[in-house]
């Protein structure tokens, strides 16, 4: 495995991960009404995704073939999705944040993995994301939770070519700039603007 890819998989598959976790925790449990951040802020999410869509193209047929990312009911629209959108014109339909809950995960393994044990092979397949639709999600890319665009499994990270990796470093941390910024605005929505220096 070529040092590129070393760096890609540790630091988009283990540490954003791990970041979206802990930016989930560090999240008001409650979140105020007015918490958003500025307009120009869903204008950016959208271009990140139109961005990695390109820089993932060639590859659109991993996800296809395998869907299991979408063979979830947890909702993909995270509190999230919510503050990047409050203030636009497409705000997000709902907001759930089971998907970056350590104990839903855990189940959530625990489950896939009693699916697989024998004779349990014909068990009746989970209810897959609503947005499913017979050829795929049938949301626009650009209106896709974040999570759903930005999340990269280990077979996809595994074949993208140097250039792919490359062209989706730019919205990747693009889109993790906004959790950052939506973790700050939900907070200062509580306790207020920091006191000038």
């Amino acid at each position: 495995m070529s040092p590129r890819r070393l760096w890609f998989l540790l630091r988009w598959l283990v540490f954003y991960n791990a970041e979206l976790v802990w930016l989930c925790w560090r999240l008001p449990r409650h979140i105020p009404p007015g918490a958003a951040l500025p307009p120009d802020s869903d204008a950016r999410r959208r271009q990140a995704h139109a961005e990695l869509a390109a820089a993932t193209a060639r590859h659109g047929g991993i996800c296809a073939a395998c869907g299991r990312c979408c063979l979830e009911e947890v909702d993909r629209f995270t509190p999230f999705d919510q503050l990047v959108r409050a203030r636009s014109a497409s705000p997000a339909p709902s907001a759930d944040r089971r998907l970056y809950s350590v104990p839903w995960m855990a189940w959530n393994a625990l489950s896939h993995t009693a699916q697989r044990l024998p004779g349990r092979s014909q068990q009746a397949p989970l209810p897959p994301c609503p947005y499913v639709g017979t050829e795929g999600c049938r949301l626009p890319r650009v209106e896709r939770p974040m999570v759903c665009v930005s999340w990269f499994c280990l077979h996809l990270a595994l074949v993208m070519i140097p250039a792919d990796m490359d062209a989706a470093e730019a919205p990747l941390r693009a889109i993790e700039a906004l959790h950052r910024e939506a973790v700050r605005a939900a907070r200062a929505a509580i306790t207020g603007p920091p006191a000038p220096p």
